[in-house]
């Protein structure tokens, strides 16, 4: 194998991507085992361009250089060999986040956030030495065998204010790009927190918020499109990744308001009542430590929604999200009992099972406003939907913005049922469970329609 510098000695390859292969390499002079990458120079460079390349890839590698921190892969060195920069770091043992979503499946939703803090602290840490990671996705992300989580790859990592780079030419992950770097914009700070939100949301769905097969069309999902609705994470991590993964650089959450939130995720669910004989006291300090969580994570989130002009204002949804993509089959399973196809009919999805005797169907249809694409508007307008229901409506707090169910029957069409209407920022949604035979509307059929609220309410975040 070559020998890089008279000391790095190059021993096999440990991976590979679009930036470049990773090796594994023994460095002869101080006795350790390194890893080395080898950067991929794109082919179609002229003399004068592949220049530049090599030149802005050598001082982005001494930018990373300067960054020293428990959660990040150090960078020791940058030589040249065969014409180009090999950038030399730590080696870590272990697998990267990719590989692990790839072999064991989605991880839970607190393991997501552990994650995610510690990408937090390396993106703020080098954010404050004025270096961008501009590449934050799975595959950059290292899980040591004691679990720790480690931002490497700040290989393609640019000085703030720096030129601005296309991302045609630049190098980075199209599925992980904010959406001002696919627009040629500037890119800052929110632009990483925008590639954190979609690498925690891959790491907890098991595939990116805005995965399409074509390139063309990937572009035009981040750009355009809402994120897929998020069925395995919970609530809150729900909540601010999809908060993250806004189109505007300017309504992202600050640092530590994601911190707050990923901190709330993180926490293990609350323990069982304390058994005959527990000290009360106990229980008392994990309830009043579970009461300062949410207070913390509530007020904090209270002032960024007020700063960031989140509350009443224009909304975070362009249009209305598929329909048909609400609901899982296994959520769609477990509340009719079996796996019916959603089919498309007049802006809602309609899932039917005639396999139970029940003759059950899921609806599941949004709109936005009538007047506006504001929260205030999409608020007015559910209030005049409540109100045309008058005493039949009834609250249902905790799904969402603010929500009411109502029992509902077609003795024309023999089905019975209920409904649940509310408003996730400016977006309308109406959610039923309607089944034929007794004409009479029971507990479980709200209960039905409630859950159903509750899964697209998760799902849109």
């Amino acid at each position: 194998m070559d020998v890089l510098a008279g000391r790095y000695r190059l021993a096999e390859p440990l991976g590979e991507g679009g930036g470049g292969t990773v090796w594994r390499a023994h460095d002869q002079l101080l006795r350790r085992e390194v890893a080395i990458k080898q950067l991929h120079v794109p082919p179609d460079l002229d003399d004068r361009q592949r220049a530049d390349f090599l030149g802005r890839a050598v001082e982005e590698a001494r930018a990373a250089g300067r960054l020293t921190h428990p959660s990040i892969v150090t960078v020791h060195d940058v030589v040249g060999h065969a014409g180009q920069p090999w950038i030399v770091m730590d080696l870590v043992p272990g697998r990267s986040l990719d590989k692990i979503i790839r072999e064991d499946g989605p991880l839970a939703s607190e393991r997501v956030a552990e994650i995610g803090l510690a990408v937090l602290d390396a993106l703020e840490a080098a954010h404050a030495r004025g270096i961008l990671h501009r590449d934050v996705k799975p595959a950059n992300v290292l899980i040591g065998p004691d679990g720790r989580a480690l931002l490497t790859d700040f290989g393609i990592a640019a000085p703030l204010g720096g030129a601005g780079h296309s991302w045609q030419s630049s190098a980075g992950s199209p599925n992980y790009m904010a959406p001002e770097r696919f627009r040629d914009e500037p890119d800052g700070p929110p632009s990483d927190l925008w590639s954190l939100g979609a690498t925690l949301y891959t790491a907890v769905e098991g595939e990116p918020p805005f995965h399409r097969n074509m390139a063309a069309a990937l572009v035009a999902a981040v750009l355009l499109h809402e994120p897929r609705p998020m069925t395995r994470a919970s609530r809150v991590l729900a909540w601010i990744v999809v908060a993250l993964l806004d189109k505007d650089p300017a309504r992202r959450p600050p640092p530590e308001v994601v911190r707050q939130a990923l901190h709330a995720a993180a926490a293990q669910p609350a323990p069982a009542p304390a058994p005959a004989g527990r000290p009360a006291g106990t229980l008392r300090l994990v309830v009043v430590a579970a009461l300062v969580v949410v207070v913390g994570l509530a007020a904090g989130l209270g002032a960024w929604l007020l700063m960031s002009g989140k509350q009443g204002g224009s909304g975070r949804f362009a249009g209305v999200p598929d329909a048909c993509r609400s609901l899982t089959d296994a959520q769609i399973r477990d509340l009719l009992g079996v796996t019916p196809r959603g089919e498309a009919a007049e802006g809602r999805c309609e899932w039917k099972e005639h396999i139970t005797g029940h003759d059950g169907t899921i609806t599941v249809g949004y709109r936005l406003p009538s007047e506006g694409e504001g929260e205030a508007a999409a608020s007015r307008d559910l209030a005049a939907e409540r109100a045309s229901r008058g005493a039949a409506a009834r609250d249902r707090p905790g799904i969402a913005d603010e929500a009411f169910t109502c029992d509902s029957s077609d003795p024309a069409a023999g089905t019975t049922g209920a409904t649940v209407w509310f408003r996730r920022s400016n977006l309308i949604v109406e959610v039923a469970y309607r089944r034929a035979g007794d004409p009479s509307v029971t507990p479980a059929d709200r209960r039905t329609a409630e859950r159903a609220a509750e899964l697209v309410g998760i799902g849109l975040g």
